[in-house]
């Protein structure tokens, strides 16, 4: 039942963002990025058994990528120099946004404006569940400009380096 109603949320939110451009419009002359439903990830924190196919899955689940239904989480990837500009057209989370054993120095989600924590994150030792967790990171910058909305659960930044 539970995949029902995902699948029928996901079709109504195809069709509102399919009629999101003004008639007449087509998105090849425009900067509207046509709406892409991703299924996130509930990997939590676990150790990924080969890290360069982890970041080709995380590459190919996102890129183009602007609703994800479920989990945005970014684990384990430690090459600073690793490109992460396939995550620049998200804008909605449905779950929540992990980011931990993270070394890129910056990362950046330009068009994330809503975290809406349908499901949150939770650490044996803290009392919080929360809809944004960046932990156990190097990463110098996280840039979310457009980012207006966390609809349920806490944020937290903790024991980064």
């Amino acid at each position: 039942m539970v995949d029902l109603h995902r699948w029928l949320a996901c079709l109504a939110l195809a069709l509102a963002l399919a009629l999101a451009l003004p008639p007449g419009v087509s998105s090849d002359k425009s900067e509207f990025v046509k709406g892409k439903i991703c299924i996130g990830t509930n990997g939590r924190m676990s150790v990924p058994s080969n890290r360069d196919h982890h970041y080709r899955n995380l590459q190919n689940r996102y890129t183009n990528c602007t609703y994800v239904d479920g989990n945005l989480e970014l684990t384990w990837l430690q090459d600073e120099h690793m490109d992460l500009s396939f995550l620049q057209y998200i804008r909605e989370v449905t779950g929540y946004v992990l980011i931990s054993h993270v070394d890129v120095r910056r990362i950046v989600l330009p068009r994330l404006q809503i975290i809406r924590g349908r499901t949150l994150f939770k650490l044996n030792n803290y009392p919080n569940e929360w809809a944004l967790l960046v932990t156990l990171s190097k990463m110098h910058n996280l840039e979310m400009p457009m980012l207006r909305d966390i609809l349920q659960g806490s944020v937290a930044m903790l024991n980064n380096y």
